[in-house]
């Protein structure tokens, strides 16, 4: 087994009975609950990792707790080991689901990712309406100290790495109903963008995102409209306000994200994409609205460029 590799991503919600009917009932992922301390929490399998739902307020997590993506813990063989090997300092241990033992990292010298450090365990594929997760998104102040600590220092394979750039081209014409028509194009306009990288972490990436040029003014209402790329890299510019760097959306996969954006609509669910759009790795993606949730959680789906191989769903 390569490690590290994710275990489980951690939301906290403020109505958890909403995330419950949307990972079981509109995703049909299997829930499992595990054990933690006198009570239990429910575990949803999705690929070789899991979604485990907690309410914001659960005492399991840390401060500051904000409704979103708390934690995720990587699974490697020796918790302790790999911390002391990778040089990042752990802020607690303790004890999680089902007994075991964790190890957290700093967040501070985690680029503000909150990550726990879990043993490894056999996790057989499960799959519902899709096949993984993706990713997890990640927004990032300093891409290249995040490189440093989970590619450099805990070993996780770099995948990829690109800028996504909105521009607009804009052309002026001059009509005279005697001299005819003259058309000037005007230099190209950056409108937004992110800088990304993906960094593997079992069988999903981590998609570390950064402003392209944080001088750029913010677009702070996106209103109802479809998301665009200068809309998600406000989105990374306003968590970062708000809350720091550190994890902001999980994305799952599937193999036809317009018949599933079409899906969650029937379903009376809120979503920001009606159907696909251009998005990193050549993808298409879709997101769900955090409204739904309570707000503070954020959801998208990915439908693979044809290159790459697709799960049976």
């Amino acid at each position: 087994m390569r490690e590290p590799t994710l275990s489980y991503v951690a939301l906290a919600a403020r109505d958890t009975d909403a995330v419950h009917r949307f990972l079981s009932e509109s995703l049909q992922l299997q829930c499992s609950y595990r054990q933690l301390g006198d009570r239990s929490v429910a575990f949803y399998a999705v690929g070789r990792a899991a979604v485990a739902v907690f309410s914001v307020d659960d005492p399991y997590l840390e401060a500051p707790r904000f409704a979103g993506v708390h934690h995720m813990a990587l699974a490697v063989s020796d918790p302790d080991a790999c911390a002391m090997r990778s040089g990042l300092p752990v802020t607690h241990t303790g004890v999680g689901p089902d007994g075991q033992a964790f190890v957290a990292l700093a967040p501070a010298a985690t680029g503000g990712i909150r990550t726990r450090l879990v043993p490894a365990s056999d996790c057989p594929q499960a799959v519902g309406a899709v096949s993984r997760i993706d990713h997890l998104g990640i927004a990032s102040e300093d891409i290249d100290a995040n490189v440093r600590i989970f590619v450099d220092a805990l070993g996780c394979p770099l995948e990829s790495s690109e800028t996504d750039i909105e521009l607009r081209h804009v052309t002026e014409s001059f009509v005279s109903d005697k001299y005819g028509a003259v058309y000037r194009s005007r230099p190209t306009e950056i409108l937004g963008g992110l800088r990304g990288v993906f960094v593997t972490v079992g069988d999903c990436e981590l998609e570390i995102m950064m402003d392209y040029d944080p001088q750029l003014q913010p677009l702070t209402d996106l209103g109802h409209a479809q998301g665009n790329t200068k809309g998600d890299q406000s989105a990374i510019a306003n968590f970062i306000a708000r809350r720091g760097p550190g994890l902001v959306h999980v994305a799952f996969r599937t193999n036809d994200i317009d018949a599933m954006m079409a899906k969650l609509g029937a379903e009376g669910w809120r979503v920001i994409d009606q159907s696909g759009r251009p998005g990193g790795r050549a993808s298409r993606i879709a997101f769900v609205h955090p409204s739904n949730f309570g707000g503070g959680v954020l959801l998208h789906f990915v439908e693979p460029h044809a290159s790459e191989p697709r799960a049976s769903e």
